[in-house]
Formats: structure tokens, C-alpha cells, sequence
């Protein structure tokens, strides 16, 4: 049948079910509901013709598979409803395993009835909702009826898969020629350029001691359920621009988020790196809020960082000692503070100067509490520690970031997604899907959806 008779077909099939004046809505979801049968057979029909082309050899090693069965049915959901083929499949002896060929070839993972684009729906519905939420504007949006067991399991499925991905990644940061490999993936970059990499952490609530909180908090220990994510976000300074309205944006950039701990975070954060150009940079910033396990990282995979700390974070210490030693939001603590805010931004050792007046405060304030005291030789503490991490002034005439703005709205965004209202995770899921959603923002969709390769 030709074109131009099926069109025509469909115009009069529609046109019989659309008695009364209608709009472009209702006519786009009947033409798609009289073409669906069309569309399921024709999908049925390829797939089948690709199964029985596929040579049996083993998809792992490559060597010919011991046939077992010629002909097994297999069923799978696919976007246009539910189809079955037929395939080979044998027996690898190098391997030792069973496989089917031809699955392997068409995008379908052992014992999962999705099809690869279904795959790809239940992953990026799970990246926007909870499976829950989905299901309805799921069927709304592409008319496939997916409820929410299906959408989760597919969805962690494919978090699996990144996280396989990443896991290798992260293994060869440990190797020379892992780490060379990682450099080689890294675009055509610009002969000279700066690479900044802000790194913090948010909280996660996971399922720990479900049932038995009452019980914990009665005996004075903690639920347990809040766990740390590392989180990290990589870029070029030369990425950085403002739109015509004056906001910041970052046009292209690299991340990192995971539960495991500061180990793998480190790794991870090196394998990323690795692929953002770190090989080829001129100068690497490292920016952060103060915390040690930073800049533990910066000193283990970055020996030749510039390390900076976040000017904001060290505001905020300047303010809470005006406010401890001069009362919460009075005058004269303002007043107090500004000369210290301004050292900092407008002089080259303005850390120093910081440090130099709140040495002579310990023995010029009068009245001074024991309390105040502390709090004075703990700033000053902070202030020497961090010294050669405030360098503000130079930063700015460089046109580099004081600020760890970027990546507290890079925590910000993962937050929206697993911080809703009510919602718990588990470790071994909150991993998969913080694995699928990195591995989406950093632009390799196509690692684990090749069908979306552009």
C-alpha cells in the first residue's frame, strides 16, 4: 500500500469517528489510536526480520555459541503495545554462559520486558517523579499504560546500567592507562584555560530503622536516616556567560553525585575531571565551603590546585562573631563587620589583616566573656588555616569565581528530584538513580540509549 492509501485511509477511518466539530487534540489521539495496530505489526515484522539475521556468536567474547534452540519466543512491551519474535540462542564455552544474540543486538536486557524506548521512558519519567505520580500523564503524553511497579523497576534497572558504566569509570582512575584513556574522551579544548571544580554535599533521608523509631529516640540515639551526598560540578571558565537579562549561567559542565562515601566520590570526581580536559588545563580552581574532606581530595587527585574557599561561607563567620561579640543585628555589629568584608574583596592579603585586628581584639575588647573569648580564637584559627585560600582580589581581575555558587544550585537541582516531601530511598537505590541522573546531565544518554544518538 502506498503512502498517499494509507493516509487516505486513516483520514476516512478518523473521519467516521469524528461525528461532531472537533479539536486538533481530539483528532491527534484518534489518528494515533487507528494507526497504532499499523504500527504494532509493522515493529513485530522488523524486529522478527533482525532476530533472524543476527549470526549466533557470543555478544561478550565474540566466538561461535553451542545451539541450543532456534526458535524461542520472547514477548516485550514495546511503545506501540505488546509483540513477540522468535530467536537462537547457545551456549558459550569460553564464557560458560547462555545467551541470545539477538536480543543483545536489539537493545533487550535478560528477563526485561521493555522495549529499548520504553526503557528510556520508565528512566527519564523516574528522573522528573516517583513512579507513582507518573502513570497517568505517562498515558496522557504517549498512550502506553505503564503502572507504577513497571515504571520504577524499569527506571532502577537502567540506573543499574549507569551505574555499571560509572563504576568502570571510576576503576580506571586507579590504573595509568585507565587514567590516559579517561584524558583521551575529553573534547578539542582551548590552547589555554582554566578548569574550576566546586565541590559540597547535601543530605539524603533513606529507610534506615524503619519501624523502630520511637524506640531510638526514647534511648537518646539518632534515627540515622539523613546520609551525606558528595557532590561535584566541573567546568571551563571560558563556559561561563550571562544571558541578556543579566543571569549567570554556565553553558557546559560536568557532574558528580553519589552516596558511597569520600573514596569513591574522589574517584569518581578524578574520572570526571579526567574527561573535562583536566590533562590540558593551564589552571585548576578548586572552590568549596572550608569543610577538611575537601580539601583532602583537592591535596590527593589536584596536587597543583589553586584551592579557594567560598567567600560567602567566610562572611558567614565574620557575622556570627560580630553578632556574638556586638548582639544579633544591632548597629554597631554592622558596623564592625564592614571593614573586614571590605579587606577581604579589595586588598591582596586581606585575609591576613582579618586575622592581625582580631589578634589585638583578644586584648583590647573590654568585658570580653569566656565565651567571646572562644569564639574570637576560633575565627582566628579558621582565618589562619584558610589564609592562602582567599585570595578574592586576584580571583576577580582574573575574572574566576569567589563564590561556590554553581555548585550550591547543582545540589539544589539533585535536591528537587530526591528530597520530595515524604519520600524515603535506600541505598542501593538512591545510588542507581543518582548514577541515571548524572550520567543524563553530563550528556552521555546515548551510552545506555543508543537509538537517541543525534
Amino acid at each position: 500500500m502506498k503512502e498517499d492509501d494509507v493516509v487516505s485511509w486513516l483520514c476516512d477511518q478518523a473521519s467516521a469517528l469524528l461525528q461532531n466539530p472537533s479539536d486538533m487534540g481530539t483528532i491527534e489521539k484518534a489518528v494515533d489510536r487507528l494507526s497504532l495496530q499499523c504500527r504494532r505489526r509493522a515493529l513485530q515484522c522488523l524486529v522478527q526480520q533482525q532476530a533472524a539475521r543476527q549470526d549466533l556468536n557470543c555478544p561478550r567474547c565474540g566466538a561461535a555459541l553451542l545451539v541450543q534452540a532456534n526458535h524461542r519466543l520472547r514477548h516485550v512491551h514495546a511503545c506501540f503495545g505488546s509483540i513477540q519474535f522468535t530467536r537462537a540462542y547457545g551456549f558459550c564455552p569460553g564464557c560458560g554462559d547462555y545467551f541470545y544474540p539477538a536480543d543483545a543486538a536489539l537493545g533487550l536486557q535478560a528477563r526485561a520486558p521493555a522495549s529499548p524506548r520504553v526503557q528510556e521512558l520508565c528512566a527519564l519519567t523516574a528522573l522528573r517523579a516517583p513512579a507513582g505520580q507518573a502513570q497517568e500523564d505517562v498515558r496522557r503524553l504517549t498512550g502506553i499504560d505503564l503502572d507504577p511497579s513497571t515504571l520504577h523497576r524499569e527506571a532502577r534497572r537502567q540506573g543499574q546500567r549507569a551505574l555499571a558504566r560509572r563504576d568502570r569509570d571510576e576503576q580506571m582512575t586507579q590504573t595509568p592507562s585507565g587514567i590516559a584513556q579517561l584524558a583521551s574522551r575529553a573534547l578539542l579544548m582551548p590552547s589555554r584555560f582554566t578548569l574550576v571544580i566546586e565541590i559540597d554535599a547535601w543530605n539524603i533521608r533513606e529507610r534506615d530503622n524503619w519501624g523502630k523509631t520511637q524506640a531510638l529516640r526514647k534511648a537518646g540515639q539518632d534515627t540515622g536516616r539523613w546520609h551525606w551526598v558528595y557532590t561535584a560540578t566541573i567546568f571551563r571558565l571560558d563556559q561561563r556567560a550571562t544571558t541578556t537579562s543579566g543571569r549567570p549561567v554556565i553553558a557546559q559542565r560536568g557532574y558528580v553525585a553519589t552516596r558511597r562515601g569520600v573514596d569513591s566520590f574522589q574517584r569518581q570526581l578524578h574520572a570526571e575531571a579526567l574527561q573535562r580536559g583536566l590533562t590540558m588545563a593551564e589552571l585548576v580552581l578548586i572552590l568549596g565551603d572550608g569543610a577538611l574532606w575537601i580539601w583532602n581530595i583537592a591535596t590527593d587527585r589536584f596536587k597543583n590546585a589553586r584551592q579557594r574557599v567560598d567567600l560567602h561561607h567566610v562572611k558567614q563567620h565574620l557575622w556570627a562573631l560580630a553578632h556574638q561579640i556586638h548582639g544579633e543585628g544591632t548597629v554597631v555589629a554592622k558596623q564592625w563587620v564592614e571593614p573586614f568584608l571590605r579587606w577581604l574583596e579589595q586588598r591582596h592579603n586581606g585575609s591576613l589583616d582579618v586575622i592581625q585586628s582580631l589578634e589585638r581584639l583578644r586584648t583590647t575588647l573590654r568585658k570580653i566573656t569566656q565565651e567571646q573569648r572562644q569564639a574570637i580564637d576560633r575565627e582566628i584559627g579558621y582565618f589562619q588555616e584558610h589564609k592562602n585560600r582567599m585570595d578574592y582580589k586576584s580571583g576577580k581581575a582574573l575574572g574566576q569565581p569567589v563564590g561556590s555558587g554553581a555548585i550550591e544550585s547543582t545540589c539544589s537541582q539533585y535536591q528537587r528530584r530526591f528530597k520530595l516531601t515524604g519520600q524515603f530511598c535506600s541505598l542501593s537505590g538512591d545510588e542507581a538513580f543518582l548514577a541515571l541522573a548524572t550520567l543524563h546531565r553530563n550528556g552521555r544518554w546515548n551510552q545506555i540509549f543508543p537509538h537517541d544518538d543525534k
